[in-house]
């Protein structure tokens, strides 16, 4: 087995610079801190420790996936991972979710390349229901599409909900990014009750969807919103009332994106300027995981409590090509995807 010692060390503070285009604290009688960003519509609570607490772990490789020969990831693709610990991975070669279980041997494949029940033309996010039902995003057919886990059936499709990111509580509930107002999310139980929550940006329309795309992950019967290139992230209710809005660890030093507008001959077109800071996020047991993009050499799992979104720790992931990765502290398994393999690996203190 190949084992890997990664190094945590506390980075220095990067002082606060001309990024912000506005901070304003406001006091509170408990002594929290709060502030607002200019263009945001909410004020944000800022954490205890401004910067990343590095946790130093070995990361022992267990195997790869897929293990049997015969089975084959076409092209690197993001994954879910079961309540379980099965991976449910994402293969945009083929347009197929193929299902391992635990140990990492393949169970099943569902879906696949085409315009028939059960296929796809763009899949875009994929979920575990309670490890009996996945469901997947179907985002050029504006569908959600189901399936039974333990026989690859195919279930039925939700149409008209044109999704880029959609998750499911374990109530229940329903929760997409948005692409139909000019809200954040979509929210549903049904079919009969869906409707549009969640306000970000001051004046929010659709064009600042180039600001506000992110990730979502579900907590209880909440949601948490990650948005890629904000260092902050939000915790929504059903109705949409905030939760918490918190800080990250990226906050003091993070660039506030915003919109340019290029001028062309046949008109305008907008540009985005400010880089992602977050990719796969997840929640696990009460523990939300933000995979961080701390610098162009050096990626880090952020950890925080999902209830109050308090930051925790932090664990580095220094070396080597990855395209998605996700790391579960409740079961101690870090996952990578490489260019066609998933490396799997036990956490050791």
């Amino acid at each position: 087995m190949t084992q890997i010692s990664v190094f945590m060390r506390k980075r220095d503070q990067v002082k606060w610079g001309a990024l912000w285009l506005l901070l304003v604290t406001i006091g509170c009688n408990s002594g929290t801190e709060y502030v607002t960003l200019e263009g945001l519509a909410i004020p944000v609570q800022l954490q205890a420790n401004v910067e990343r607490e590095w946790r130093q772990v070995s990361l022992r490789q267990l195997y790869e996936v897929p293990r049997e020969s015969g089975i084959e990831l076409y092209m690197p693709g993001p994954f879910r991972i079961g309540s379980d610990g099965a991976l449910y991975y994402m293969d945009p070669g083929d347009m197929k979710i193929k299902h391992f279980d635990a140990d990492g041997y393949f169970k099943h494949s569902y879906g696949g390349l085409g315009e028939g029940p059960g296929e796809f033309r763009v899949f875009t996010e994929a979920g575990i229901l309670g490890d009996s039902v996945l469901y997947v995003t179907d985002f050029t057919r504006r569908a959600i599409s189901f399936f039974a886990v333990d026989s690859s059936t195919f279930l039925y499709r939700i149409p008209n909900i044109h999704a880029h990111k959609y998750r499911i509580t374990q109530g229940g509930r329903a929760y997409w990014i948005d692409l139909e107002s000019d809200s954040l999310l979509g929210t549903s139980t049904s079919k009969h009750d869906a409707r549009s929550i969640g306000t970000m940006i001051k004046g929010q329309s659709a064009v600042h969807r180039l600001l506000t795309g992110g990730h979502i992950a579900p907590y209880q019967e909440d949601i948490v919103y990650i948005p890629s290139k904000y260092p902050i992230l939000i915790r929504y209710d059903s109705a949409g009332t905030v939760i918490y809005a918190r800080a990250t660890p990226d906050f003091e030093a993070a660039e506030l994106p915003s919109l340019e507008r290029l001028d062309t001959a046949v008109g305008f077109g907008t540009r985005v300027r400010g880089r992602s800071l977050y990719g796969h996020s997840e929640t696990y047991g009460d523990k939300l995981v933000l995979y961080a993009d701390v610098s162009a050499s050096e990626k880090a799992f952020d950890v925080y409590d999902a209830a109050t979104g308090d930051y925790e720790y932090s664990v580095s992931m220094p070396w080597g090509r990855i395209y998605f990765a996700s790391y579960d502290p409740m079961r101690k398994r870090v996952w990578q995807v490489r260019d066609t393999t998933v490396a799997v690996y036990a956490v050791d203190p």
